[in-house]
């Protein structure tokens, strides 16, 4: 898999195919204008971007923004508050475009369009608008390591160009293989949230490699409740009486665990992390980013709680902090995505 270079986009018109779906809010209460909340995955992406900006002619950023229903335009998906992060970050002007005549007709040296999940023929992976898309550019680079879905953007415009993976990209890619293959020993994962049936594959995966998986959030009823077995390294922990969090006592008994392992892989809150009462998220945090590990975090939730208790920044200095949730789970679990094979 090729890296981008400066030499790969020197003088070319680039397809930046970047990471823009992040969690929005309200900017301005008077105006009902949205704006960025968290841009975690915003700024994993910044390396590539203004490495483009340093050598490519121009650059056109393509990007999703949740899932509009059928496609539909709505302001609430649109893009138009990444429009103005860029702007404020790069400090220079970043043009938006809302169809793609717009977006080759801009002279701007960057050029943001619109979610491209408004465009009919982008989740469907359709070639005419793939070819369509290909002609704003010379060469595609993909730096969306958590849109792994297969669409006309991430999957198809790769085989019409030249193409190269982002920086951020190859480090995913680097970082999860290593922890997949060849993990350091004693090794630990940490799984929490919800949605047994994704994650149980994954759980699997790591009981092969892992010393010990513990085991929170709600996976932990839906674990009983479907009465699944699990590999005899796999702690499922004890949840709190309102069934919210998990319980002091499976947070102290993963305490020794944790401070003992020179590896440690996050993913998910292993309770509702969102009520300060439940707290059991952020101790577990703690132990994480204390210990003499070297730890991997994924997840959205995971980097949303993070930001809460105030730990990111803390987070991205010890650890290497995915942008993907379940796009880190599916490679885990397969040792690849639609979207690293396209780019081989």
């Amino acid at each position: 898999m090729q890296v981008v270079t400066s030499e790969f986009v020197k003088g070319k018109k680039v397809l930046l195919r970047y990471d823009i779906d992040v969690a929005l809010r309200l900017a301005s209460l008077a105006q009902g204008k949205l704006g960025v909340g968290e841009d975690f995955k915003l700024r994993a992406g910044l390396d590539t971007l203004r490495l483009c900006l340093e050598n490519a002619d121009k650059v056109v950023v393509v990007g999703h923004l949740g899932r509009p229903e059928g496609g539909q335009k709505s302001p609430e998906m649109s893009a138009k508050p990444i429009q103005e992060w860029l702007q404020q970050v790069l400090g220079i002007t970043v043009d938006f475009a809302e169809s793609l005549e717009q977006a080759a007709a801009s002279t701007n040296k960057i050029v943001l369009l619109d979610n491209i999940r408004f465009f009919p023929g982008e989740a469907e992976g359709d070639m005419d608008f793939a070819r369509k898309l290909a002609g704003l550019g010379e060469v595609y680079i993909n730096e969306a390591f958590s849109s792994y879905n297969k669409g006309a953007s991430t999957t198809v415009v790769p085989t019409l160009l030249p193409h190269a993976a982002g920086i951020h990209f190859a480090q995913e890619v680097e970082k999860l293989t290593e922890v997949r293959d060849d993990p350091k020993k004693p090794f630990i994962a940490i799984m929490g949230g919800a949605k047994v049936v994704d994650k149980l594959p994954v759980i699997t995966i790591l009981a092969g490699k892992a010393d010990a998986v513990l085991v929170g959030g709600k996976l932990i009823s839906e674990i009983r409740e479907q009465n699944l077995q699990m590999p005899k390294n796999v702690m499922v922990g004890m949840l709190s009486e309102d069934g919210l969090d998990i319980s002091s006592q499976a947070t102290q008994a993963w305490g020794d665990l944790i401070s003992r392992a020179a590896e440690i892989i996050w993913n998910g809150p292993v309770g509702k992390f969102e009520d300060p009462k439940n707290n059991q998220t952020e101790k577990i945090a703690h132990m994480i980013l204390d210990s003499a590990a070297e730890v991997v975090i994924g997840g959205g939730d995971s980097v949303a709680a993070l930001g809460q208790y105030g730990l990111l920044q803390k987070a991205e200095e010890k650890a290497f902090v995915s942008v993907g949730g379940g796009a880190m789970l599916k490679f885990l679990a397969e040792g690849t995505l639609p979207t690293i094979e396209v780019l081989q």
